[in-house]
C-alpha cells in the first residue's frame, strides 16, 4: 500500500476491533444493521497539497491536437468541450507523459498510435508541482518539476526532466519513477485516472471476478498481493539453494581432510630447498664480486681521457685569437670606405640640383612640342575641311540637272519587292517553329518516359539488393539456421555466451524470439511473422542489470538500424495459466495452438507482449471477415481481439471491424526448406534480372529518340536565326529606301562664304605656328645646357666611386679569412665539446655501475647479511641451482607441489567454514522471514476487510443521496464482488443487477462506487471522463453535488472532470474552480486516414 499521511491513517482504526468481520454474503448482513443515514465523514483538511498537483500540460502532435496548452487549477478542474474536441487525448497525454504504458489509456496499443496523421514526431509536458517538506530533491528541480516526454514514428521514445527554470536534469526513466513514488501518483490506477471506456462500461460489462480485480487494483492490495507473491517465490528459491549447499557440506568435509593429510605429509622437500636458498646467497654476492671487477678498466680509460682535454683547451684559446686579427683588419678597411663615401655624400646635392634642372628643362621642352603639334594638327584639320567643302560646292554644281523622279518609283518598286520577300520568310518562320515545338514537346515526353523507366529501374535494383541479402542469409542459414535473423546474429549469441561463462549475466538472455519456437503446420508461417512482427528479432532480459550488459554487446555487434528490442521481464519456470483468458467458441486455431515450445519464458513473453492466445487463425478472408465482425451473429468468439489469414490480412474486431490488407510477401524467419526459398530467390532474381534488361533496351530506343530529336531541334535552331537574319537585313533595307527623300535645290552662295571663313582660320594659325616653333627652339637650347651641366657632375661622383672598388675587393678578402678563422675555432670547441661529452659518458658509466654495486650489495645484504667471498662464477651456481631444481620437481610429481597443496588446503578449509557459516546465517534468516511473512498475510487479510467494509459504507451512504438502495458483496476466498442497486425503494421490486439499470442510473452508481474507492487512495490527483454522459439533469445535479463536497471537503486534492455537456446549467460554486472550454472540432475530412498494417489504430473519435 502506498504511504499515507496520519490524517487519513485512522480510517480503518474507526471499526470497532471486538466486531468479528466475516466474507462473503454474511458480511453484509452484518452491515444492515447499522445506521447508513449518516453522512461520509470524507477528510477535511485546509489548504492546497505541496507536491504532486497538475499545473500544465502541453501537447504537440499529440492524437488529434496539433498544439494545445492547459493551466489547471490546484482544485477543482472542468474540460468542457463538444464530441470529437479532443478532450479524452488530454487523459490519455497525462498517462502516458507520465510513464504510463499505451494499453492503459485504453486507446491504442502502441505508443505511436498517438501521433498526429502525418506527423513524424509527438510530444508531451507536463508540469507537476513539487513545494514542501515532502519536495522531491527541491535544491534541483526548484518548486516545479517539468516531465517532456518525446516519441516518434519509428516506436522509439525519451524523456527529459527539467527543474523549473526549463533546465534538464535527467533523461532517465528510473528518475521519473522515483517522483512517481515520492508523489504517490499512479498512472495505471483505474480509479485515479479514469477514461472513457472504463467509465462507461466497467459496471455493467465486468464479471464479479474483474469487478474485484478492479477494487483490488485501485486500492493497490494487488500489488502488495504480487509483492508478497514474490518474495515468497523467492523464499522458495533461496530454500532450495540452501538445501543444495548443505547436500554439499559433507562432500567439501571430506575434500578438506584429504588436503589436511597431504599438508602434514610434506617434509621431504625442505632440504632442498635449504640448498638452493644458501646457493641463491651466495649468487646473490657473486653478482657483485664480478661487476667490481668490471669497475677498474672504466676508470682507468676515465683518467686517459681526462689527461687530453688541457690540447684541446690550448687549440680553442689560438683560434679566438686569430678571429680577432681578422676583425681588427676589417674595421680599418671599413673606416676607409667610410671617410670616400663621405665625399661622395658632399656632392650629392650639387648632382641633386643639376638633375632637378634637367627635368624641369625637359618638361618645359615636352610642353612647348605638344603646343606646336596642337596648333599643327588644326591647321591641317581646317584646310581639309575647306578643300572638302570646295569639292562639295563643285558637285552640287554638277548635279543640279538630275531626274529624281524616276529614282523615286524605282526605289518605290524595290520596296514592295523585299516587303514580299520579308512576308514568305515569316511563314517559313512560323513553320520552322511549328516543327520545333513538336520537337521540343516530343525530347520532353521522351525524357519523361526515361526517367519513369528510371525510377522502376531503381525500384528493381533495391530490389535485386534486398533479394541478394536475403539469399546470402539463406545460404549462409544452411547450416545454422540463426543467420535467417541476420548475418550478425551468430557473433552476438557468441558474445552472449561469452558473458554468461563470466557469471555477468544474473540469468541468460532468451532470444531471438523467432527461434526459440516451432511451427505445426508450415502454412501459417506468414502468417505468424506478420503477427510477431519485431518480436522475432526481440530478446528477453530477467531484469535491468542483464539488459544495460546486453546494450552494450548490442552496441558493439549490432549494425545500425537492425538493433533487437529488448524486453526486461522477470524470468518464471511455470508458464501462464491461459485457460481463462485464451479465445473460446470457436473451431478455429489460436496463434499459440500452431506454435511448439517447451521454454517457460518464451511463452509468458508472447503472452504478455502480443496476446496471442486471443489471437486467431483463419484461412480464407471471406471466412474471417464473417467471423470478426462485431455486427453479425454470434458475433467475435470470446476473448478474440484480432485475427489473420494465411495471406497474412490482419482484422480488427473491437470496437468495429477493421480490415488491413497484407502487401504480400513470405515467411523470412519460419521457412522449413531452406533449399526451396533458394531456388525461389533464384527464379525472382532471374525475372528482375529480365525485367532490367527489358527496361534497359527501352531507355536506349528513348535515348536514340532524344538525340533524334535534338539534332532535328539544333536544325531548325539554326534555319530560324538564318531567317530572323534575313527578315532584319531586309527590313533595315526596306527602312533605308523609306528615309531617303528628294533633295531640294541648294544655295552654293552659303557654302562659299564659309569657305572664305576657313581661309581666315588657315591663316591665323600659320601665325600661331611661326610663334609656338619659336618657343620650342628656345626651349631646346635650354635644355641642352642643362643636359651638360649634369654630365659634369655625374662623372666626379662616379670617379670617387670607382676609387672605392679596390678597398671593396680588399674588405671582402678580410670577411673570407674571418670566416675561415670562425671556422677553425669552432671545429677546435666542437672537439673540445666532443671530448667534454666523452669524459662525461665515462664518468656516467663509472657512475652507474659503482650505483649498480651498491644496489646489488644491498640485495645481496637483504638476501645474506654476512658478505660471502665467492670466487665461483655466477653461471656456474646458477647451473648447480638448476640441477638441485629438477630434483625437487622430480619429488613433487610424487608428492605434489607444496605451496598448491598448502594454498589448496587452506582455501578449501576456508570455503568449508564460511559455507557452514552462510547456510546456519541464511536458515535463521528464514526462519524469521516465515514469521513475519505469516504475520503480515493475517494483516494484509484484516487490512483488505476493512478497506472494503469503508467502502460498502461509503457506497451505501452515497446511494442514499438519491433514496436509492443497494449493497456491495466481496467474496474474498473466491475474489468476487457482485453490485446490485434499488433506484427507488418505494416500489416493491429488489435490487436489481447494473446492467439492468438505465443509463443515468448506472452513471449515478458508478460516481458513487468511485468516490467510495477515493477515500481508500491518496493520489494527488483524480481524473474522471465523461462520467454523466449518460446521465439526466437530475443525476447530473446529486452526483456533481456528491463530487463537489468530497472536493471541499478534500482542498489538499486535484480533481480534473471531462465532459460534453455545458456546467453552467449546475449553477457551480466552488472556490478555485477553473474552467477550461476545447475549441470546436475541424469536421471538413472527408477521408478516412487508412494505415498500414504495421501501425495500430488512432485514436477514436470522441
Amino acid at each position: 500500500m502506498s504511504k499515507r499521511k496520519a490524517s487519513t491513517d485512522g480510517a480503518g482504526d474507526r471499526i470497532p476491533r471486538k466486531r468479528q468481520i466475516v466474507e462473503s454474503d454474511d458480511e453484509m448482513d452484518q452491515s444492515e444493521d447499522l445506521d447508513l443515514t449518516r453522512r461520509a465523514d470524507f477528510e477535511k483538511t485546509s489548504g492546497e497539497a505541496d507536491i504532486g498537483i497538475v499545473e500544465k500540460i502541453n501537447l504537440r502532435n499529440f492524437m488529434c491536437h496539433q498544439r494545445l496548452d492547459i493551466t489547471l487549477g490546484p482544485h477543482v478542474n472542468f474540460i468542457m468541450g463538444r464530441n470529437g474536441s479532443g478532450k479524452s487525448a488530454i487523459i490519455t497525454a497525462l498517462v502516458v507523459g507520465l510513464g504510463g504504458k499505451a494499453n492503459v489509456t485504453s486507446r491504442g496499443s502502441t505508443i505511436k498510435s498517438f501521433i498526429k496523421t502525418g506527423k513524424q514526431t509527438a510530444e508531451v509536458m507536463i508540469k507537476l508541482r513539487n513545494r514542501g517538506s515532502d519536495a522531491y530533491k527541491p535544491e534541483e528541480y526548484g518548486n516545479s518539476i517539468i516531465v517532456e516526454r518525446k516519441f516518434t514514428k519509428e516506436g522509439s521514445s525519451s524523456y527529459r526532466l527539467k527543474s523549473e527554470d526549463g533546465q534538464v536534469i535527467s533523461s532517465k526513466r528510473e528518475d521519473l519513477t522515483y517522483i512517481l513514488d515520492q508523489f504517490n501518483i499512479q498512472v495505471d490506477n483505474p480509479v485515479s485516472i479514469l477514461n472513457q471506456e472504463t467509465s462507461k462500461n466497467f459496471l455493467n460489462s465486468k464479471s464479479p471476478h474483474d469487478k474485484y480485480k478492479f477494487f483490488l487494483k485501485a486500492t493497490q492490495l494487488e500489488q502488495m498481493k504480487i509483492d508478497y507473491s514474490m518474495a515468497n517465490e523467492q523464499k522458495e528459491i533461496t530454500r532450495e539453494i540452501i538445501e543444495k549447499k548443505e547436500q554439499s557440506l559433507p562432500i567439501l568435509e571430506a575434500e578438506v581432510l584429504e588436503w589436511e593429510q597431504k599438508y602434514k605429509s610434506l617434509t621431504a622437500i625442505k632440504e632442498l630447498q635449504n640448498k638452493i636458498k644458501d646457493l641463491k646467497d651466495s649468487m646473490a654476492w657473486a653478482f657483485v664480486m664480478e661487476k667490481e671487477r668490471g669497475l677498474q678498466p672504466l676508470t682507468k680509460e676515465l683518467q686517459q681521457e681526462q689527461s687530453r682535454l688541457p690540447k684541446f683547451e690550448k687549440k680553442v684559446e689560438e683560434a679566438k685569437t686569430n678571429v680577432d686579427t681578422c676583425v681588427q683588419k676589417q674595421k680599418d678597411i671599413q673606416e676607409q670606405l667610410k671617410t670616400m663615401g663621405d665625399q661622395v655624400q658632399q656632392l650629392q646635392p650639387e648632382f641633386a640640383d643639376a638633375k632637378t634642372q634637367l627635368t624641369e628643362r625637359k618638361k618645359v621642352a615636352r610642353n612647348t612640342q605638344n603646343d606646336l603639334r596642337k596648333v599643327e594638327s588644326y591647321l591641317r584639320k581646317v584646310q581639309r575641311d575647306r578643300h572638302l567643302l570646295q569639292e562639295k560646292i563643285k558637285e552640287i554644281q554638277k548635279s543640279a540637272q538630275r531626274d529624281y523622279e524616276s529614282e523615286r518609283k524605282e526605289r518605290e518598286a524595290t520596296i514592295k519587292q523585299k516587303e514580299d520577300e520579308v512576308n514568305a520568310l515569316k511563314a517559313q518562320q512560323a513553320t520552322t517553329e511549328h516543327q520545333q515545338a513538336q520537337y521540343r514537346q516530343a525530347i520532353s515526353q521522351a525524357k519523361q518516359n526515361d526517367y519513369t523507366l528510371n525510377a522502376e529501374q531503381q525500384n528493381i535494383e533495391t530490389r535485386v539488393r534486398q533479394v541478394n541479402k536475403d539469399l546470402q542469409n539463406l545460404r549462409a542459414a544452411r547450416n545454422d539456421n540463426i543467420r535467417r535473423f541476420g548475418a550478425y546474429m551468430p557473433t552476438l549469441l557468441q558474445h552472449i555466451e561469452e558473458r554468461c561463462r563470466r557469471h555477468q549475466f544474473h540469468r541468460r538472455p532468451v532470444g531471438p524470439i523467432g527461434s526459440c519456437f516451432k511451427l505445426k503446420n508450415m502454412e501459417w508461417a506468414f502468417a505468424v511473422e506478420r503477427c510477431l512482427g519485431l518480436l522475432m528479432n526481440a530478446f528477453c532480459c530477467h531484469d535491468h542489470h542483464d539488459e544495460a550488459i546486453l546494450e552494450k554487446i548490442f552496441d558493439d555487434v549490432c549494425p545500425e538500424r537492425q538493433r533487437p528490442s529488448i524486453i526486461v521481464s522477470a524470468f518464471k519456470d511455470k508458464m501462464h495459466d491461459i485457460s481463462r483468458g485464451r479465445v473460446t467458441g470457436t473451431k478455429y486455431q489460436a496463434v499459440i495452438d500452431v506454435l511448439e515450445m517447451n521454454d517457460p519464458v518464451t511463452f509468458n513473453c508472447l503472452i504478455d507482449q502480443r496476446g496471442v492466445e486471443c489471437i486467431l487463425l483463419i484461412k480464407d478472408n471471406r471466412i474471417a471477415r464473417d467471423v470478426m465482425d462485431p455486427d453479425k451473429r454470434p458475433g467475435p468468439p470470446k476473448h478474440c481481439r484480432e485475427a489473420f489469414t494465411t495471406d497474412g490480412d490482419q482484422l480488427y474486431c473491437f470496437p468495429s471491424l477493421r480490415y488491413y490488407s497484407s502487401k504480400g510477401g513470405r515467411a523470412k524467419y519460419l521457412t522449413a526448406n531452406v533449399e526451396e526459398e533458394i531456388a525461389r530467390y533464384n527464379e525472382e532474381l532471374q525475372s528482375l534480372a529480365n525485367e532490367r534488361a527489358t527496361i534497359e533496351r527501352q531507355r536506349d530506343r528513348l535515348n536514340d529518340e532524344i538525340r533524334s530529336n535534338k539534332t532535328e531541334n539544333n536544325k531548325t535552331e539554326t534555319q530560324l536565326t538564318k531567317i530572323g537574319h534575313k527578315i532584319r537585313v531586309l527590313t533595315d533595307e526596306i527602312q533605308d529606301l523609306k528615309s531617303i527623300e528628294d533633295p531640294e535645290p541648294v544655295d552654293v552662295e552659303t557654302l562659299e562664304e564659309e569657305v572664305q571663313t576657313m581661309n581666315d582660320q588657315v591663316q591665323i594659325h600659320e601665325e600661331q605656328q611661326a610663334a609656338k616653333n619659336e618657343e620650342y627652339n628656345q626651349a631646346r637650347r635650354e635644355l641642352e645646357l642643362a643636359e651638360k651641366n649634369y654630365k659634369e657632375v655625374e662623372s666626379k661622383m662616379r670617379f670617387m666611386a670607382e676609387g672605392a672598388d679596390p678597398l671593396k675587393d680588399e674588405l671582402g678578402h678580410a670577411q673570407n679569412e674571418i670566416e675561415q678563422a670562425k671556422s677553425h675555432k669552432k671545429h677546435y670547441e666542437q672537439k673540445l665539446k666532443e671530448q667534454e661529452r666523452k669524459i662525461a659518458d665515462q664518468k656516467k658509466k663509472v657512475e652507474m655501475l659503482q650505483k649498480e654495486i651498491e644496489e646489488d650489495t644491498a640485495k645481496a645484504e637483504q638476501i645474506c647479511p654476512r658478505k660471502v667471498n665467492m670466487r665461483r662464477s655466477v653461471q656456474n651456481l646458477e647451473s648447480e641451482i638448476n640441477q638441485i631444481t629438477k630434483r625437487i620437481k622430480v619429488e613433487e610429481k610424487s608428492h605434489g607441489n607444496p605451496n598448491e597443496i598448502t594454498k589448496t588446503y587452506y582455501e578449501k578449509k576456508n570455503s568449508y567454514k564460511k559455507i557452514q557459516a552462510e547456510v546456519k546465517r541464511v536458515k535463521n534468516f528464514m526462519d524469521r522471514l516465515d514469521k513475519v511473512m505469516v504475520q503480515r498475510q493475517r494483516q494484509y487479510t484484516e487490512f483488505r476487510k476493512s478497506i472494503a467494509l469503508r467502502a460498502k459504507y461509503f457506497f451505501v451512504m452515497l446511494l442514499s443521496n438519491r433514496k436509492y438502495q443497494g449493497k456491495m458483496t466481496f467474496n474474498h476466498p473466491k475474489e468476487t464482488l457482485d453490485i446490485s442497486v434499488q433506484p427507488n425503494t418505494s416500489d416493491g421490486d429488489g435490487a436489481k443487477d447494473m446492467r439492468s439499470l438505465s443509463g443515468g442510473e448506472r452513471s449515478f452508481s458508478t460516481v458513487c462506487f468511485i468516490l467510495a474507492l477515493w477515500d481508500a487512495m491518496e493520489s494527488p490527483f483524480r481524473c474522471l471522463d465523461e462520467f454523466d454522459v449518460f446521465m439526466d439533469m437530475v443525476n447530473r445535479r446529486i452526483s456533481m453535488d456528491l463530487m463537489l463536497t468530497v472536493a471541499k471537503q478534500q482542498l489538499h486534492r486535484q480533481f480534473i472532470f471531462l465532459t460534453p455537456q455545458n456546467m453552467s446549467e449546475l449553477g457551480i460554486k466552488v472556490k478555485g474552480l477553473n474552467i477550461f472550454r476545447m475549441p470546436d472540432p475541424d469536421r471538413g475530412q472527408d477521408v478516412l486516414p487508412f494505415e498500414p498494417i504495421s501501425r495500430q489504430q488512432e485514436e477514436e473519435d470522441d
